[in-house]
């Protein structure tokens, strides 16, 4: 197979090589950059949130938990960088590897047509074209003769044409390389940038911690006192749902079958929309995350958070995640109000409101606003406690509402 086959294969199946790759490479790159995005903003939320709290010890507190829930994302952000910078060395080398070979198939591409025309510089001489034409023994024989030329003509220039389309491929191969290289220089910068931001931020949280070390009785104190109320809301929740159960004649476990096929329809909708979920507020961080945490900084300390905490502005608005029913609007002495709504076997809670506007047995819609956030006096954010129940299970919300 001689070198001119070889090549029009390479130029028949490159188009579709590089549109496979470059479709995958888009995708990737947006991925990464969806990453960076979404990590940055979730940063620069919270560090609002941190210029509204204010000195007090529960607020120190708080302030303390948006700092570790920044840095957290400041290591998601870090990370999401590294992965993008080891995507664009990974593309610089496939290029750098494409470019090598581009340029020795147009070298060997050059040397074939040199032989070419070195040969027939030579054999210039030794016959006339037109004499070796008449010279045929037949018409037959001529005709082949004069496209023997022709064809011979015709492929010199087409390998002209190819050596120059080869040749404008390279130089846009070469240009996506510098602009990688670019690329790479710019995220490296940012990486930079963005761990000086880290640094900073890490000494910021342990000089917070080490000023509540002082109160650290206290703060233990405060922190059983918050579980036992957690614990107590859960234990209701059970009961609550236990007793819808009950009215249908079934128990929380068989929920699902006892519901009419309406009430079906809406725990398969709501069930097909994990990961989809709108936030109940409309802007807030996550600074408690689902399930057994270690306290920042108090050591063997650990909570159970039946749900996730959201730190918001004062007074923000609290939204149904869903369209339901309100099953429950309660309280405890001294504790601001906490809203249950039922989406078919699925429960979501609204804990720490005020202002609440709606009452048991309302139907809602999503997003609709059933009160505020409550927000102790002085401070100019607000925390909402946020559940999610199937049947009697909890669930983690924070994999049921999208990502910021």
């Amino acid at each position: 197979m001689n070198i001119l086959s070889v090549y029009c294969r390479f130029l028949l199946f490159l188009p579709l090589f590089l549109l496979g790759t470059g479709a995958y490479a888009q995708i990737s790159r947006q991925s990464l950059e969806t990453q960076r995005k979404q990590a940055l903003k979730e940063i620069e939320e919270i560090g609002v949130l941190l210029k509204e709290t204010t000195q007090s010890q529960k607020i120190s507190l708080e302030k303390l938990n948006l700092l570790n829930a920044q840095k957290i994302q400041f290591d998601h952000l870090i990370n999401s960088i590294n992965a993008e910078i080891a995507y664009t060395e990974r593309q610089i080398a496939e290029t750098s590897a494409t470019v090598s070979r581009m340029t020795n198939e147009i070298e060997k591409m050059k040397e074939e047509y040199a032989r070419l025309v070195v040969q027939a510089y030579k054999n210039r001489g030794q016959y006339n074209k037109i004499i070796y034409v008449l010279s045929s023994k037949d018409f037959n024989e001529a005709y082949r003769r004069m496209k023997y030329f022709q064809q011979y003509s015709e492929f010199r220039k087409k390998q002209v044409a190819e050596i120059t389309i080869k040749q404008e491929e390279l130089n846009i191969e070469l240009e996506r390389l510098a602009e990688q290289k670019v690329e790479k220089e710019k995220l490296l910068a940012v990486h930079r940038q963005e761990s000086k931001r880290l640094d900073a931020l890490k000494i910021e949280e342990n000089k917070e911690a080490n000023r509540l070390k002082s109160q650290e009785r206290q703060l233990r104190t405060q922190l059983a006192a918050e579980q036992r109320k957690a614990d107590r809301l859960k234990n209701e929740i059970q009961r609550i749902i236990t007793a819808e159960a009950k009215k249908l004649n079934s128990t929380p476990a068989k929920l699902y079958d006892a519901l009419t096929p309406e009430d079906r329809l809406i725990s398969n909708n709501f069930k097909g929309n994990r990961g989809r979920l709108p936030w109940p507020t409309e802007k807030g961080s996550i600074t408690a995350k689902f399930g057994i945490n270690a306290h920042p900084f108090l050591k063997n300390i650990k909570t159970d958070n039946y749900g996730i905490d959201i730190t918001t502005v004062a007074g923000s608005d609290v939204r149904v995640v869903f369209d339901g029913e309100v099953t429950t609007v309660g309280f405890f002495p001294g504790e601001p109000i906490f809203v249950l709504v039922k989406h078919g076997n699925f429960f979501t809670v609204y804990k720490n409101l005020v202002d609440v506007t709606v009452k048991k047995g309302d139907k809602v819609k999503l997003k609709d606003s059933i009160g505020k956030v409550y927000t102790e006096k002085g401070s100019n954010t607000a925390i909402l406690h946020f559940e999610i129940y199937e049947d009697g299970n909890r669930l983690n919300p924070e994999l049921w509402i999208v990502k910021q």
